[in-house]
């Protein structure tokens, strides 16, 4: 009955804010530890934010969600996050991301041989151009769309990039653009 309440307070406090509110106050309507019909301080909400026993508050904090900052107008609390993150996670003039990736898989051979087969992927981006998740999601989906459009991929209908038809290419295409990538086999009886 309470979340009832909380869940309906914060719609009418959202969609008929006359002045901005904090995010605290937002944080007040999720289910921690707090169980007043009234709107807690600051204080009370970081408290129980606090007794979760992760990270959870100090990456809150550093969001800028523990704080008096002001909610942005938007039309539901969904989006008003993601203007906020949007401002607090963007880069900053000469930042660039980054993505590490390391896949491990084993392979049951038919001869009954085991492969433990690991594969390494550093990719960094450009500080005034493609993203490092622009280069290894946008960049071969391009090139499976236009392997597609020029007739290289025979297949019909709904498919993955689990043939050889579709995937050798793209690496090889995605290899001389800069993207490297290393893979280890190791075979066992």
């Amino acid at each position: 009955m309470i979340l009832k309440m909380k869940t309906l307070l914060l719609l009418l406090l959202f969609t008929t804010q006359e002045s901005p509110i904090a995010w605290i106050v937002i944080l007040w309507f999720f289910p921690f530890k707090i169980k007043s019909k009234e709107l807690p301080s600051a204080s009370q909400v970081r408290l129980c934010v606090g007794l979760v026993p992760t990270q959870l508050p100090l990456v809150l904090l550093r969001l800028g969600l523990l704080g008096d900052e002001q909610v942005p107008r938007a039309e539901s609390v969904v989006d008003a996050l993601s203007k906020h993150l949007a401002r607090k996670l963007s880069y900053g003039p000469g930042e660039k991301d980054m993505i590490v990736m390391r896949d491990s898989f084993g392979i049951r051979h038919p001869s009954g041989h085991l492969e433990n087969k690991t594969i390494d992927l550093v990719v960094y981006g450009d500080v005034n151009g493609f993203s490092a998740m622009a280069k290894t999601v946008g960049l071969p989906t391009a090139m499976a769309a236009k392997m597609l459009l020029d007739g290289e991929i025979k297949a019909k209908g709904l498919m993955g990039p689990f043939s050889k038809e579709i995937y050798g290419p793209i690496l090889e295409r995605i290899q001389a653009e800069g993207i490297i990538y290393s893979a280890q086999s190791i075979i066992t009886q």
